[in-house]
């Protein structure tokens, strides 16, 4: 690349000098420098990052450096090439590319739930389940196919059972998902007539009965 005026003349000894001028001119030969797109999964090293050089000629090589933009959530980053614009016989523009990041598999957020079983005892008793991430980690409940997704987690007091499903939510992770239980069994009532007596002809005394095994203020009938 560069300019040269080159002057010119024919000498001839029948003829007046004769003279002229021309210019002889490189201009720059156009190269793009185009990052490529790269990927990874969450909590993975970055990539190797490089690009494709289009535009020299022969052996011929251009300068440059890749960076990309700082974070690792999920989302897409860009990846930078960067360098002189004139290089030698080549004028070089650049062209940015992504890294995207994805989400970890659900088992990364090693979710544990617990739920309930036992005798009634009068007692309110709820489920619990906690995760291995906790930062970013959203942990919900809902009972049954046509319950409400919450955070708060479901009890049960008196006998029944539910099922609970449990998920944990982060952005950098699948969700992961189980399933708990809540059930509570009847506990053991004794009603125990009480023995009476009374004298022929008396009327019949009040019959009573002892409850043994309720709890609290409940009542049997």
């Amino acid at each position: 690349v560069g300019e040269k005026t080159v002057k010119v003349k024919a000498e001839n000894a029948n003829y007046e000098t004769a003279e002229a001028a021309v210019t002889l001119k490189v201009t720059p030969k156009a190269v793009t420098v185009t990052a490529k797109n790269k990927s990874k999964t969450y909590g993975e090293k970055d990539p190797e990052l490089t690009a494709t050089v289009s535009g020299t000629l022969d052996k011929d090589t251009v300068s440059y450096t890749l960076s990309r933009a700082e974070g690792e959530n999920v989302g897409d980053y860009a990846i930078t090439p960067a360098g002189a614009e004139s290089q030698g016989n080549y004028t070089v523009s650049y062209v940015p590319g992504k890294l995207t990041i994805s989400k970890a598999g659900a088992a990364g957020l090693n979710l544990s739930a617990t739920g309930y079983e036992g005798v009634y005892d009068g007692n309110t008793h709820a489920a619990s389940a906690s995760a291995s991430v906790t930062e970013g980690t959203t942990i919900s409940y809902k009972v049954g196919d046509d319950g409400e997704w919450t955070t708060e987690a479901p009890s049960i007091k008196d006998v029944g059972e539910k099922t609970v499903k449990v998920k944990a939510e982060n952005a950098n992770y699948e969700t992961a998902s189980t399933t708990v239980t809540l059930k509570v069994t009847p506990k053991e009532v004794i009603v125990t007539a009480e023995n009476k007596s009374k004298t022929y002809g008396e009327k019949d005394p009040e019959l009573t009965a002892a409850v043994t095994g309720t709890l609290n203020d409940d009542t049997v009938s």
